[in-house]
């Protein structure tokens, strides 16, 4: 294997977070788009220790989880001259898992209630960009199936996006209040883990324009009245702002 490769969906903004890391670091990979409804049983042949995407194929194994990809890539020896630890490295790791373990569930649970069960039609180029051309076939052949099997692995429907959207509110309050002295990043004034993953995982409801997928998709009509009303908030101001200077 000459380089890593990274497997991904597209519109995972968990695979984004990876993504980032990577391109970060400045580490030469090689990106690989997973069909939906495969992932799982490529991840178990990989020997991956979870079968979720983004899981990265390595010299040293199969990274599995964002978190884990942005650790290896934080070990590589040419990593060294740059570093996503923070000052307060604790703090980083506080607010970095919180991200990942309540906004980026949430944000997901809320965007595919409604697109998934609403206009399911939406979301099927996302998943197909980037595949071989006939799994992009089987992807279109097989949507009206694949549709019921991914709202029942993601318990989705409206009382499930109305009470995740009630969390994600509560989590823009908190990043708007982490936001609210004035300082650049989340942790003060330098750039970190937190911040890249803030970005990443907010990315679904801002699209910036750096970003490699969602800009220019067409979002359900609820989605995007609640991603209007959002826009100035003082969060995803710095989401367009980590995007137009890191990534």
């Amino acid at each position: 294997m000459n380089k890593p490769i990274l497997y991904v969906f597209n519109i995972s903004h968990y695979c984004e977070k990876a993504r980032w890391a990577l391109d970060y670091f400045g580490i030469a990979h090689e990106v690989r788009h997973v069909m939906v409804g495969t992932h799982r049983r490529l991840a178990k042949k990989l020997g991956a220790k979870r079968g979720s995407v983004p899981f990265l194929q390595t010299h040293d194994g199969v990274i599995a989880g964002s978190d884990a990809i942005l650790d290896w890539c934080e070990a590589q020896p040419k990593s060294r001259t740059l570093t996503l630890v923070g000052k307060d490295s604790e703090q980083v790791r506080a607010i970095e898992k919180r991200l990942d373990d309540v906004l980026g569930v949430h944000v997901r649970r809320y965007f595919y209630s409604d697109a998934l069960i609403n206009s399911p039609e939406l979301v099927r180029p996302l998943f197909s960009k980037g595949l071989p051309l006939w799994q992009r076939a089987a992807v279109t052949v097989g949507w009206s199936r694949i549709v019921p099997i991914m709202i029942k692995m993601m318990d989705l429907g409206p009382r499930q996006g109305q009470e995740s959207l009630a969390i994600v509110e509560q989590e823009l309050a908190w990043c708007d209040g982490l936001l609210s002295d004035g300082r650049p990043y989340l942790c003060g004034d330098q750039w970190s883990r937190a911040d890249l993953t803030a970005a990443s995982l907010w990315a679904p409801v801002v699209a910036p324009k750096e970003h490699p997928i969602y800009p220019g998709a067409v979002y359900p009509s609820a989605v995007a009245a609640k991603m209007k009303e959002w826009a100035e908030r003082p969060t995803m101001q710095f989401v367009r702002k980590m995007y137009a200077t890191h990534r």
